[in-house]
């Protein structure tokens, strides 16, 4: 399986998990009650529903595919390329809660599709060149030093919305950057990455990058968070994998960047003003 089709493969689960994940949340308040006992109640109400036990087999599945498609191709490649995973919701809207897609919505998936296009032209699945350590820690430190500027940043409340999208962009862009580092000696997956000190940091990073994303969304729109956050994470792949890891970034790649990030964008804004 080459790393166009493990990538997409990884994504595809991820998303699906996410959708289960979310179906199972609503589930939870249509049954539950009023109170303390929901927050009580939601553990054992996850345990128990097969939709999220299903979610948590599918984002599993996809964090494995993940793991291997940054094994045997390139992280400027593989990041962007997991961006267009926001297709299957698009179809899962449409075909499975029955609603209907906007034309900029439309278009939306079309430039999506056309990026991914961009992103799979004369790809190839091949290990990386190489890495320098020295250049890595570089980078993620480089990358530390701008989250903790933002934090500070965010604590004088000045425009909370772009921050926490640049910091959702650093910290999932941190986080595909070191499962690089962390499959670049090993192509073929094994048990010896679970005790790899780096898993913490890759969980730490994604981990960080979730909540943010959550906290981004309650604080502002999903029209402005989501494309700046895609535009860094993917960003940050491209010039780690040009500076730590040798890899050439053509300029087709870079539309192909560009293509997703602005398809993503208008289904996002289209979303949120619906």
């Amino acid at each position: 399986m080459n790393v166009i089709l493990t990538t997409l493969a990884a994504t595809v689960f991820i998303q699906l998990g996410y959708f289960l994940w979310k179906l199972s949340a609503d589930r939870h308040k249509e049954v539950s009650q009023d109170g303390p006992t929901e927050k009580q109640n939601a553990l054992s109400h996850h345990l128990r529903d097969w939709r999220w036990l299903s979610g948590l087999l599918a984002t599993s599945l996809g964090w494995v595919f993940f793991v291997k498609a940054t094994a045997i191709g390139e992280i400027s490649l593989v990041q962007p390329l997991m961006s267009t995973g926001d297709l299957l919701l698009v179809f899962l809207a449409v075909f499975v809660l029955k609603e209907r897609l906007r034309l900029l919505e439309w278009a939306g998936v079309l430039v999506i599709v056309l990026g991914a296009g961009l992103l799979s032209w004369n790809s190839q699945s091949m290990p990386s060149i190489g890495m320098d350590s020295h250049k890595l820690w570089a980078f993620v430190g480089g990358q530390i030093a701008a989250v903790l500027g933002i934090f500070i940043a965010l604590k004088s409340g000045k425009s909370p919305e772009l921050l926490l999208a640049l910091l959702v962009g650093l910290a999932f862009g941190a986080g595909a950057i070191l499962t690089k580092a962390l499959t670049a000696d090993a192509p073929e997956l094994s048990l010896h990455l679970l005790t790899n000190p780096l898993m913490l940091a890759v969980i730490a990073a994604n981990a960080t990058g979730l909540v943010c994303l959550q906290t981004a969304f309650h604080r502002g729109r999903a029209s402005v968070i989501v494309p700046v956050q895609l535009a860094i994470a993917s960003g940050s792949a491209a010039l780690a994998g040009a500076w730590v890891f040798q890899e050439h970034i053509s300029s087709l790649r870079i539309l192909g960047m560009v293509a997703i990030v602005m398809g993503t964008s208008l289904l996002k804004a289209e979303k949120q003003n619906s």
